[in-house]
C-alpha cells in the first residue's frame, strides 16, 4: 500500500511540477484568442476528419458542456451521459453482482460493444481484459470541455465499433493559469413505503433478524472529489502545457438501507397483486433435496433447531448487496502542444488512472450435492456425527439405511455402512462472510503526434497511441468445493473424536491435517471449519492498444475542383490506420478449477485500414439553395483474423434558406468480433430464465409441471424425471459459454433523416428533429436460453433442443451436468427506429422587458418507435419480437417509448446562476403482457408495469469574484422512489428490485462544490 502511495505521490508531484513551470500568474481560463481562432483555421467536427471553416454535421450531434457537469454535481461521467435519452444504462456504479468495475455507455440500447468512445477524436482502449467496452473512468474529468454524442453508424470515419454511434470527449488543451475544485455530496432518502415496511416486519417475525427494517431517514453514499488543473501558454501562444490531477472517493450503499430493496421482492402467487419477500433456495440453516428419490423421504426438507422438517426456507440475500459500489480513483496527466512552424506542430497527451472498486453480494453457497468420497457419490454419510438422533432417523434409519461406521482390523475408519445417496445440500456459507470482488484497474495512455501544412491546400495529422489497462481482481467469501467436501464428510474415529473422514481413513495418502469437520446440520459451523473451506481467488490481466493513424486533408478549390454554383471547393481527407488490440487474461488455479471456472484468454486482433472522405458543396448562396452539399466516406479493412470488410457513408445537406436545413445520411457500419468473443474458452456460468405461467422458471419442474410430458421430453426429460424435477427458486440456471474464432463481423445499415430550424423571427431558437433507423445484422451472440426452451418445448426443433442439456436428475442447475449451451455465433438481426428532438432557446431578458440577465431552455427527447429482434437468420415470425415500451424477459432492461431531459437556466447576472432540470421516462410494461407469440405469458400483476417517472434537479451557482465560485444543488429533489419489479434480480442491469442505472434508486442527491483559480 505504501509503495502504491509513493508511486502516486511521485507522479502527482511530477505533473504539478510541469504545470507550475509552464504557468505564469494569470486568471484561469480557456484561451479564446488562440492563433487558430484568430486565423480562422478550419475546425473538425465529430463524425468527420475533414477540417472546414463552415463545417456542419450531416449526422445529429448532442453536446453536453462542462457547465452541465458542474450544474448536476456529477462525479461519475457515466451518470451524466446515461441521462441522455439516446443512452441506455450499462455497467456502472450500481452494478454489484457480475460487476466489471468499469463505467460504460450504451447508445440506442444496442449494447456498449457497439458504441465507440473517443477522446479528442481518438480511440480509448478496451475497458479491461474481462469486459471489452471502453471504460469512462479513463477520461480525465477535470479537462472535459464538452461531450459530443453522435448517434448512428460512423465506422467509415472511425473504424470498427461505431455501429450505434460515437461518444467523443473534447478536452481543454490551452488552459492558462491554475484552478482547484472540490466537491462533496451524498444521498438522503425517506423510507415511507408503509406496505413494504409492514412486509419486512411480518417476515422478520417469522425469521428474526433476516429482514431488517431500515431507518425512516437515511443518509449514505457520501462522495468527495478534489481536482487541480495547471497550465500555461508558451512563446506568445504558440504552445501550451496543461496538467491535471484528481482524486475521487465514493462510499458504498447497501440495499439494506431502503425499504424497497431490503428484501428480494416476489409476488403473492400466480398473478399476485401484492409484493412478498422472496429470496434464494440456498439457506442457513440448510435446505436439502431428495434428488435421488429415496422412498418415503420428502422431495425437500430443511434444518430447523437440530431437526429435519419438510419444506424449505428462502434466504434473504438482499440486505448484503451493494446498491452503490465503493470506489476510489486517482487520475493525473498532461497535454502539450507547440507550433514549431506551420509545417510541424507536435502534440502530446499523457493520462494515468488508478481505480479501485469493491463489488459485494451476500455470502456464497455450497449447494447441489457434496462428493463424500473418491467415487464421487453425492449424498450424506449416515454415520455423520453431526446428525442429531432425529435427523439420523429421518434421513437414514427410518429408510432402512444403517447409521453405523465400519473399521478395519487395525481400528482405522473405512467408511459408512450406508450413504443417503442423491441427497443434496443447499447451504449458505454465512460464516465465511459476504462475497467481495476487489477490482482494480490501472491505465496509462500516451498519444504522440504532429500536424501541420503539407503542401498547397493540404494539411496532415499523424499520431500514435499506446495504452495499457492492467486488471487485478481478488475475490473472497466463497468456499472451496473440494475442501468443503472433505470437511462435510465428518466421522468419528476409533478414539471417538469427530474428524474429517480423510483423516480417519486407513489410506494415509488421503490425509489432510488441516481439515476441520463441518457441521451443516446445526445452526452454524465452527470457525476452524469455516477457515479451512474458505478460499481467496484472483485474476490478473492486461489489455493494450496500439493505434497508428495518418490523415491528409485539404480543400481542392486551388485545383479547380469546385462546383460553379458553390463558394467553396471540394473538401477531401484520406489516410491509413493500423490498430491492434491485445488481451491477456489469467485467472489463478482456484478460478480455473471452480464449479463455474474462469479460464485464461490470450490473443489479439489487428487491422490495416485505408479510408477516405469527401465533402462537396454543390450549391451555395442561391435562391432556395443557401446550401446543398454532399458527404461521402469509405473505409477498407483487412483483419488478421481472416476477413476483409468495407464501410461507407453517403450524406446530403440542403438548406433552402439559412434558417432551415434538411439533412440525411445512409451508412454501412461494421463491428469486428473482439478478442474475448473470438478466443474465450468454454466455461460454465449461471444464467436466468424468465417467469412463466405458474411462477417457476423451468416449465418442466415441480410436481405438476406447466409443460406436458411430451413437451418436456423434447428438452431431455425422461418419464421418471417428469414431475420430480426440483426448480431453482432464485431462477438461476447453468450456461456453458465460449468463444468462436470463426465469427464474422457484424454489419449495420443506418438511415438518418432530419431538419434543423433556426427562425430569424425568434432570435436564439434552434429546433432539430431527426429520424433514425439502425439495423444490425449477423449479430455476435448466443442463442437465448428462453428462446431455446420455448421453441424446443413447442416444436421439438433439433437446433434449439440441442442447446439444452439436462443432468441425470433432469435439472438445469443442480451440479454441472445440466446447462444451456451458449457459444458465440453470428445470429440474427436487431433493428431500432425512432425520432430525436432537440430544442434550444436562449433569450436576453432585457430584450423582452422583464429584467436583466439571460434565460435558456434546452430540451433533448427521444421517441422510440421500434426495437425489433430477429433471433436467427431464418427465424419464423413467431420468434421475432418487438420490445418498444416493454421490459423483462427477452426484452431485458426497460425500453421506454419516450424519454426527455429539459433544462432551464436563469442567469440574472454574471455572478448568479439557477438551473432546473426535468428528466422524464415513460412507463414500460412487462414483456409478457404482449400478444406477440415470442413474448406472451402469464405474470404477476405487481410486475405488469413500471410506471413513468419524473425527476427534478436544482442547482445554484454564485461567483464571489471571477476566480471563486460556489455551487449548491439537489438531484431528484422530490426523493422519488424507483419503480419496482420482482424480475429485476434476474435481468441484465437489474439490482435491488429495480434498474438502478436507469432510474434514480438511492434517493435525493445533495452536493456542494467550490472552484478557485488564479
Amino acid at each position: 500500500m505504501n509503495q502504491r502511495f509513493s508511486m502516486r505521490a511521485a507522479l502527482l508531484g511530477s505533473v504539478f511540477a510541469i504545470g507550475a513551470f509552464a504557468a505564469p500568474p494569470a486568471l484561469a481560463q480557456v484561451a479564446e484568442d488562440s492563433p487558430a481562432a484568430q486565423e480562422g483555421e478550419g475546425i473538425v467536427i465529430t463524425g468527420s476528419r475533414i477540417s472546414s471553416a463552415n463545417a456542419e454535421s450531416v449526422s445529429p450531434i448532442t453536446t453536453i458542456s462542462s457547465e452541465e457537469f458542474a450544474q448536476r454535481g456529477i462525479l461519475r461521467t457515466e451518470d451524466l451521459v446515461n441521462q441522455l435519452p439516446q443512452v441506455f444504462a450499462a455497467q456502472g456504479a450500481a452494478n454489484s453482482n457480475e460487476a466489471t468495475g468499469t463505467a460504460q455507455v450504451d447508445l440506442r440500447g444496442l449494447t456498449p460493444s457497439r458504441t465507440l468512445v473517443l477522446v479528442n477524436g481518438r480511440r480509448l482502449p478496451y475497458g479491461s481484459p474481462k469486459n471489452i467496452p471502453s471504460d469512462l473512468n479513463q477520461v480525465p474529468t477535470p479537462l472535459i470541455q464538452s461531450v459530443e454524442v453522435l448517434t448512428g453508424g460512423a465506422s467509415a470515419v472511425y473504424g470498427s465499433d461505431a455501429i450505434a454511434g460515437v461518444v467523443n470527449f473534447k478536452l481543454i488543451d490551452d488552459f492558462n493559469g491554475f484552478r482547484m475544485s472540490g466537491s462533496v455530496g451524498g444521498y438522503q432518502h425517506n423510507n415511507d413505503r408503509g406496505e413494504l415496511r409492514d412486509l419486512l416486519d411480518r417476515n422478520d417475525a417469522l425469521v428474526p433478524g433476516a429482514y431488517p427494517k431500515p431507518d425512516t431517514n437515511v443518509w449514505n453514499g457520501f462522495s468527495t472529489e478534489i481536482s487541480a488543473v495547471a497550465g500555461g501558454n508558451l512563446a506568445g501562444g504558440r504552445g501550451n502545457v496543461t496538467a491535471y490531477a484528481t482524486y475521487r472517493k465514493v462510499n458504498a450503499i447497501l440495499q439494506a438501507d431502503y425499504d424497497y430493496s431490503a428484501c428480494a421482492l416476489g409476488s403473492t402467487g400466480v398473478g399476485g397483486t401484492d409484493f412478498s419477500c422472496s429470496g434464494s433456495g440456498t439457506n442457513a440453516p440448510a435446505n436439502l433435496t431428495n434428488a435421488g428419490r429415496i422412498p418415503g423421504l420428502p422431495n425437500s426438507f430443511r434444518v430447523s433447531d437440530g431437526t429435519f422438517v419438510p419444506g424449505t426456507q428462502t434466504y434473504n440475500f438482499a440486505p448484503y448487496n451493494y446498491y452503490q459500489r465503493p470506489d476510489e480513483r486517482y487520475s493525473f496527466g498532461a497535454t502539450a502542444h507547440y507550433d514549431v512552424n506551420e509545417n510541424f506542430k507536435p502534440y502530446l497527451e499523457l493520462a494515468l488512472m488508478d481505480d479501485r472498486s469493491v463489488a459485494q453480494i451476500a455470502p456464497g453457497t455450497n449447494s447441489a450435492g457434496i462428493n463424500i468420497n473418491a467415487n464421487g457419490i453425492n449424498g450424506i454419510n449416515c454415520d455423520n456425527p453431526f446428525l442429531s438422533a432425529q435427523q439420523a432417523a429421518f434421513l437414514c434409519s427410518s429408510r432402512g439405511l444403517s447409521t453405523a461406521s465400519t473399521y478395519d482390523a487395525q481400528g482405522n475408519y473405512t467408511g459408512p455402512a450406508s450413504v443417503a445417496q442423491g441427497v443434496l445440500v443447499a447451504r449458505r456459507n454465512v460464516e465465511g462472510g459476504n462475497r467481495q470482488d476487489d477490482i482494480q484497474h490501472q491505465t496509462y495512455r500516451i498519444v504522440a503526434g504532429a500536424r501541420g501544412d503539407l503542401f498547397g491546400p493540404f494539411k496532415y495529422d499523424v499520431y500514435g497511441i499506446y495504452s495499457k489497462v492492467s486488471y487485478r481482481s481478488r475475490f473472497s467469501g466463497d468456499a472451496n468445493r473440494q475442501r468443503t467436501a472433505n470437511a462435510f464428510n465428518a466421522v468419528r474415529n476409533s478414539a471417538g473424536q469427530i474428524v474429517c473422514a480423510i483423516n480417519a481413513d486407513a489410506n494415509p495418502n488421503n490425509n489432510d491435517a488441516n481439515c476441520a469437520p463441518l457441521d451443516y446440520f446445526g445452526a452454524s459451523a465452527s470457525q476452524e471449519a469455516t477457515d479451512y473451506v474458505a478460499e481467496v481467488k484472483s485474476i490478473t490481466g492486461d489489455t493494450n492498444l496500439i493505434n497508428i493513424v495518418g490523415v491528409i486533408d485539404g480543400n481542392l478549390a486551388d485545383y479547380g475542383f469546385q462546383s460553379p454554383l458553390a463558394n467553396n471547393g471540394v473538401g477531401i481527407a484520406f489516410g491509413y490506420e493500423f490498430r491492434k488490440n491485445g488481451v491477456d487474461y489469467q485467472p489463478d488455479e482456484i478460478y480455473q478449477a471452480a464449479a463455474s471456472p474462469e479460464l485464461p484468454i490470450n490473443g489479439s486482433t489487428a487491422a490495416k485500414e485505408f479510408f477516405g472522405e469527401l465533402n462537396v458543396p454543390l450549391v451555395e448562396s442561391r435562391p432556395f439553395f443557401d446550401l446543398l452539399s454532399f458527404e461521402g466516406a469509405y473505409r477498407f479493412s483487412d483483419y488478421d483474423t481472416g476477413f476483409k470488410t468495407h464501410t461507407y457513408k453517403l450524406g446530403l445537406n440542403w438548406a433552402p434558406v439559412s434558417a432551415l436545413r434538411f439533412r440525411g445520411s445512409y451508412q454501412r457500419a461494421v463491428r469486428a468480433p473482439n478478442v474475448i468473443e473470438l478466443f474465450s474458452n468454454q466455461t460454465l456460468f449461471e444464467v436466468e430464465l424468465t417467469e412463466n405461467a405458474d411462477g417457476s422458471f423451468d416449465p418442466c419442474s415441480g410436481t405438476n409441471p406447466v409443460a406436458t410430458a411430451a413437451q418436456c421430453a423434447n428438452t431431455g426429460v425422461t418419464a421418471a424425471q417428469y414431475g420430480n424435477i426440483i426448480d431453482n427458486p432464485a431462477g438461476q440456471f447453468n450456461s456453458l459459454i465460449g468463444g468462436n474464432p470463426d465469427l464474422q463481423p457484424e454489419t449495420a445499415k443506418t438511415l438518418s433523416l432530419g431538419a434543423v430550424f433556426e427562425p430569424g423571427f425568434v432570435r436564439g431558437l434552434t429546433i432539430s428533429v431527426d429520424y433514425f433507423d439502425i439495423k444490425v445484422e449477423d449479430l455476435v451472440g448466443s442463442v437465448n436460453p428462453n428462446l431455446s426452451l420455448a421453441n424446443c418445448l413447442a416444436s421439438g426443433d433439433a437446433f434449439f433442443c440441442e442447446q439444452i442439456q439436462r443432468s441425470p436428475a433432469g435439472s438445469l442447475w443442480q451440479g454441472e451436468a445440466g446447462y444451456f449451451q451458449r457459444f458465440n455465433v453470428n445470429t440474427g438481426s436487431l433493428q431500432t427506429k425512432g425520432v430525436d428532438v432537440a430544442v434550444d432557446y436562449r433569450m436576453n431578458l432585457d430584450d423582452v422587458g422583464i429584467g436583466g440577465g439571460r434565460l435558456a431552455f434546452n430540451l433533448i427527447g427521444t421517441y422510440l418507435d421500434s426495437y425489433n429482434t430477429v433471433p436467427l437468420p431464418n427465424s419464423p415470425a413467431s420468434n421475432v419480437y418487438e420490445c418498444e415500451g416493454l421490459y423483462a424477459g427477452l426484452c431485458g432492461r426497460p425500453r421506454p417509448e419516450w424519454r426527455h431531459k429539459l433544462m432551464t437556466t436563469w442567469s440574472p447576472s454574471s455572478a448568479f446562476n439557477l438551473a432546473v432540470s426535468w428528466r422524464y421516462v415513460s412507463a414500460v410494461k412487462i414483456a409478457q403482457t404482449s400478444s406477440q407469440p415470442a413474448l406472451t405469458g402469464s405474470f404477476a400483476a405487481v410486475n405488469e408495469q413500471l410506471n413513468a417517472r419524473s425527476y427534478f434537479d436544482v442547482s445554484l451557482a454564485y461567483t464571489v469574484r471571477p476566480e471563486l465560485t460556489f455551487r449548491l444543488g439537489v438531484n431528484n429533489l422530490l426523493d422519488k422512489d424507483p419503480p419496482l419489479t420482482t424480475t429485476a434480480a434476474i435481468e441484465d442491469g437489474g439490482n435491488g428490485n429495480t434498474y438502478p442505472q436507469f432510474y434514480d434508486a438511492t434517493g435525493r442527491y445533495l452536493f456542494l462544490s467550490a472552484s478557485v483559480g488564479f
